[in-house]
């Protein structure tokens, strides 16, 4: 099977490490999700955001981190699975390591049905969504439709202004953007895209932020290229914030 790299996956290193935790251990500490099925698929919520889905057989080995939308103290992950066959555990470790093989948290499914893992963040939580404003979605989906016309022309430029809070992240973190526009570009003019309908838009971390996604939860927009190296994908537009009356994405 080809290996699946997404636009997300490259981003990690300058967008996400703003919700990193600093607690007492002699390194800088994430937990991540672990999970092992032999049936079904499955969705992952964080915080009552979504956070991944799986329809594949999945192994039991290393962990995908939880970057974004942590709180400071106890964190609530859902897990919906379909199948009757899977284990799901919360990892810990060091970054860039592999986590520990204890579970912080863990679950069984022998049918299908939703359970409850937690674990708890000890560092405080710095991300541009906690500078949004709270005041309903008036005008978000003139936001997400400007996204989606963005798309259809392969107007990299005007993506990036929409991704302007998003990006205010990795700035001030130190990173640079080159890198991931460079990708984006790439992505935009030479991918097959893909432009969702219909939207369902749910407000989650406590108002701040609105998720965008479809009933299935594909995001709303993307591109994808398919070469002799693999699978490429760029998506955008699933979390949207408002700043200064001016709604952004500051999630992918």
């Amino acid at each position: 099977m080809k290996k699946l790299r997404t636009f997300f996956s490259i981003l990690i290193a300058t967008v996400a490490f703003a919700a990193l935790p600093k607690i007492a251990w002699a390194c800088d500490v994430e937990h991540g999700l672990r999970s092992k099925t032999e049936t079904g698929s499955y969705r992952v919520f964080v915080n009552g955001t979504f956070f991944k889905q799986q329809s594949e057989p999945s192994s039991g080995f290393g962990s995908s981190p939880f970057l974004d939308w942590l709180v400071t103290g106890e964190n609530i992950v859902r897990i919906e699975y379909d199948g009757t066959d899977g284990q799901f555990g919360i990892t810990k470790g060091c970054i860039g390591e592999f986590p520990e093989d204890e579970p912080v948290d863990q679950v069984t499914f022998d049918q299908p049905g939703s359970k409850i893992l937690k674990f708890d963040h000890g560092g405080l939580v710095e991300s541009e969504y906690l500078k949004a404003e709270i005041a309903g979605d008036a005008g978000l989906m003139d936001a997400v439709r400007q996204l989606q016309v963005a798309v259809r022309a392969r107007d990299a430029e005007t993506i990036f202004e929409l991704q302007a809070p998003l990006f205010r992240d990795a700035i001030r973190q130190g990173f640079s953007l080159d890198n991931p526009r460079m990708i984006t570009r790439k992505l935009l003019s030479e991918g097959v895209l893909d432009i969702t309908e219909p939207l369902v838009v749910t407000p989650v971390m406590g108002g701040r932020v609105y998720q965008v996604l479809s009933p299935a939860f594909e995001r709303p927009v993307s591109a994808t290229i398919k070469d002799e190296n693999g699978t490429f994908q760029w998506f955008s537009g699933t979390f949207w914030a408002r700043f200064d009356g001016k709604w952004g994405i500051v999630g992918l």
